[in-house]
């Protein structure tokens, strides 16, 4: 299998000034659209797929594997900054992010995102190099009964992420439910809770509805402030600036983020070897498995731990997107059928032979994967600097500037004046979110796996005929339901504890 002179071939020619130039404008352009709110990096390599026609394999990927993970990273920067998640996988950044900057420890969340990220993409990536064969043999044992075990088991995530007030976080998750089964119901065609708008029939928007959930609470919030007492504001903005001049992010403090770093990395790695979950559900499933393991007292409140567990489970998704598209042609998300396409425009058949037939094409990917990461590392550190300097803007100036990209975001997403509508929706439900205290993650969370397990137990139900166990059959299917069953388990177990010592 591992061939020495394709592998030297490969290294010839990525490690060359052109290839390294294709990857460095990629990643500042990842980084970039993934800082604005909206303008996502799919957008970027979606444009850039018909250089594909013209230019090299290595010029080709070099740039769309660095706009990837760069955009991969560069969603966690106004999420931190700003609470507004510049792609969908940093959502899950938002509440520990935000709320360090807002104790004036935004350098400290931002330089932890972009080590989390790095750290994640990388062990990625050489997991892709070392385990593409054996995963990618696992990845097509998902059948529809295994997927529903999973999404069944990433569900009840939910009454595990509101463990504070399981009634709010069932109000939550009910919420987030109703807004994914909004639509064309995928059975029957028929249309569900489209109230008349044509709009709708292609469900709730995604992108909208994190922007206008996370950013418009945020927006009233410190509008109202500068209306209220505008010395006030601006004196709390001088405080931050002044902390955030004197703290960065220490060596202890990274390594004290051990168990959110690694928990991050596995789940985003299995997560992203799976077509459907994607960088969000990741990122999401990863905090809310961290926030059982972590001794943080601040998780939730502004713990490093919980901005580490979010973004390496984000970017581990990067390199193991590539294993079911190496191993069996099958794209693990939107941006992999992306990558994918251009490779098949390149005259690359993507499919179970690829690493046979093209071992040189392949090891070049590995290589240009690896060195992506490096060159992400130092644009990011480059740019954070920039990004922190924009929260020092006076309030008055910054916030009415956010609300307008917020806008221009939305409707720069897909073009279409109702998104706009939708965000706007979705931030009056995320001010009755905050005034209330109502949890956010579990509406987010059911709403990205309630479509993937609808789905999935649709399919099953029509292969098995209604028989449930069918549902329990294979292996992999009883682990996950076993796995299930014990988080639940362990979750009550400590909450009766914890009441117990309280008592």
């Amino acid at each position: 299998m591992f061939e020495m002179e394709a592998l030297a071939s490969a290294f010839f020619i990525v490690f060359s000034l052109d290839t390294m130039l294709f990857i460095l404008v990629g990643v500042i352009i990842g980084i970039s659209f993934g800082a604005i709110p909206g303008l996502a990096h799919t957008l970027p390599i979606a444009i850039a797929l018909p250089l594909s026609f013209v230019l090299p394999i290595h010029q080709t990927m070099g740039l769309l594997i660095g706009t990837y993970k760069g955009g991969t990273y560069g969603g966690s920067i106004t999420a931190i900054a700003f609470a507004t998640p510049g792609t969908s996988g940093a959502a899950a950044t938002v509440a520990d992010g935000y709320a360090l900057t807002e104790q004036g420890k935004g350098k400290k969340a931002l330089q932890m995102a972009l080590y989390s990220s790095i750290i994640g993409d990388s062990i990625s990536d050489i997991a892709l190099i070392f385990l593409v064969v054996p995963i990618g043999m696992i990845a097509p044992s998902f059948g529809p009964s295994e997927l529903t075990a999973l999404y069944i088991m990433a569900l009840s995530l939910v009454i595990i992420l509101a463990a504070d007030n399981p009634g709010k976080g069932l109000v939550s998750a009910g919420i987030g439910f109703f807004l994914a089964i909004i639509g064309r119901d995928i059975v029957t065609g028929s249309l569900r809770f489209t109230f008349g708008f044509r709009q709708l029939a292609s469900g709730f928007p995604l992108v909208p509805l994190l922007m206008g959930f996370f950013a418009v609470p945020e927006i009233v919030k410190q509008m109202t402030d500068v209306f209220r007492n505008p010395k006030s504001a601006e004196e709390v903005d001088v405080k931050k600036r002044e902390n955030e001049d004197q703290e960065g992010l220490t060596f202890k403090e990274l390594i004290g983020a051990w168990r959110g770093l690694s928990i991050g990395t596995i789940l985003g790695i299995f997560l992203g070897a799976l077509p459907g979950p994607g960088a969000t559900l990741s990122s999401y499933t990863a905090y809310s498995v961290t926030a059982q393991a972590t001794k943080d007292k601040n998780y939730g409140k502004g713990s490093l731990e919980g901005v580490a567990a979010a973004e390496s489970a984000n970017n581990a998704t990067c390199g193991a997107t590539f294993i079911p598209m190496l191993t069996f042609g099958i794209p693990g998300s939107s941006i992999a059928a992306l990558l994918m396409a251009a490779l098949i425009m390149e005259g690359i058949p993507v499919g179970p032979r690829v690493v046979v037939d093209h071992t040189e094409t392949v090891y070049i990917l590995f290589l240009l994967l690896l060195l992506a990461n490096p060159f992400n590392f130092i644009m990011g550190k480059v740019l954070i600097p920039v990004y922190t300097k924009l929260t020092r803007l006076p309030a008055r100036i910054l916030w009415p500037s956010i609300s307008v990209l917020l806008v221009l975001g939305t409707y720069a997403y897909n073009t279409r004046p109702f998104d706009v509508i939708i965000m706007i929706i979705s931030g009056v439900i995320g001010c009755f979110f905050y005034w209330f205290k109502i949890p956010d993650g579990p509406l987010v969370l059911a709403f990205l796996v309630t479509p993937l397990f609808e789905r999935s137990f649709r399919q099953a139900s029509t292969i098995s005929g209604g028989d449930y166990a069918f549902y329990f059959e294979s292996t992999i299917a009883r682990v996950l339901w076993g796995i299930t069953i014990a988080a639940l388990i362990f979750f009550f177990w400590k909450r009766f504890k914890n009441n117990r010592q309280l008592e």
